[in-house]
């Protein structure tokens, strides 16, 4: 992770280590965060009083900002600090409570139709009667290929291959799946 000073030679070097092991720390557990900017100017708000800074984080699919003004650098920039801890890890707690979103299940139904042990393919007929075909390697869900057998009920996904569709994962079919 970065860490970048603008505007800020006024603050000492002991005040910057201290400052980026903190920074340090709040990242420590987190590949989150990819770079972090710290700036500071003059406020231009009177009741902030005469110095601002602003934090600004650049992080994995969103930017966090903090920014405080207080009557002398090292107050506004310990508030800045504060308020910056507090929005990460509430960006991290937003984050975290996104449902994963998981991938469809298989989308059509069908039987086997072949199977070819020996060169490790075979083919599906599905409901609406096209001819699929799968590679040993799209059996999936506890299914084994050895296992499979002509006429068995299965799900797949299917994709266009090169010599028409093809199954990407061929799957049980669930229990309550209608019939063909």
């Amino acid at each position: 992770m970065d860490i970048h000073w603008d505007d800020l030679g006024e603050v000492s070097e002991k005040q910057r280590e201290s400052i980026e092991a903190r920074l340090r720390r709040l990242t420590a557990q987190h590949d989150d965060v990819l770079s972090i900017r710290i700036a500071g100017h003059a406020s231009q708000h009177h009741r902030h009083g005469g110095r601002e800074v602003h934090i600004t984080a650049e992080a994995k699919g969103r930017r966090i900002a903090a920014s405080r003004g207080a009557a002398d650098l090292a107050q506004a920039l310990h508030d800045a600090l504060d308020v910056f801890s507090r929005e990460l890890r509430r960006s991290r707690a937003r984050q975290s409570a996104r449902p994963v979103p998981r991938a469809a299940g298989p989308a059509l139904l069908g039987v086997v139709d072949r199977v070819d042990r020996e060169g490790g393919y075979g083919f599906v007929l599905t409901d609406d009667g096209t001819s699929v075909y799968f590679h040993r390697n799209a059996v999936s869900g506890g299914l084994s290929f050895e296992g499979l057998e002509v006429g068995q009920r299965i799900a797949l996904n299917v994709e266009a291959g090169e010599e028409g569709p093809q199954a990407t994962v061929i799957a049980p079919a669930a229990p309550d799946a209608p019939s063909p």
